[in-house]
């Protein structure tokens, strides 16, 4: 299992929303490798963002690409995501970015 842990950007909507990462990636022996974590914004980032009722603003289920200070990214749909809170669960599609 691989790890990373810091800084990242969730893109949407043209705009990129700083957040914090806590993300994880499995590399079975089927070869089904998958990710998933967490991702936390700031409240005056997000606001400043996406006005406080784009991407954060409300539950369900929404695609998103996170993107790394290294410049590599990966798509992710949100699983768990709570209207008006600043975090969510994500899985990843395809390759880990990191």
């Amino acid at each position: 299992m691989s790890r990373y842990h810091g800084p990242a950007n969730v893109l949407s909507g043209g705009k990129a929303i700083p957040v914090e990462a806590d993300l994880y990636a499995e590399h079975p022996a089927d070869d089904l490798s998958r990710w998933w974590g967490t991702v936390q914004a700031e409240q005056s980032a997000d606001r400043s963002a996406d006005g406080g009722d784009g991407f954060w603003a409300s539950s369900g289920q929404r695609w998103g690409r996170l993107r790394l200070p290294d410049g590599r990214d990966g798509s992710f749909v949100a699983v768990e995501h709570a209207a008006g809170e600043l975090w969510m669960e994500i899985n990843g599609r395809g390759s880990e970015p990191f």
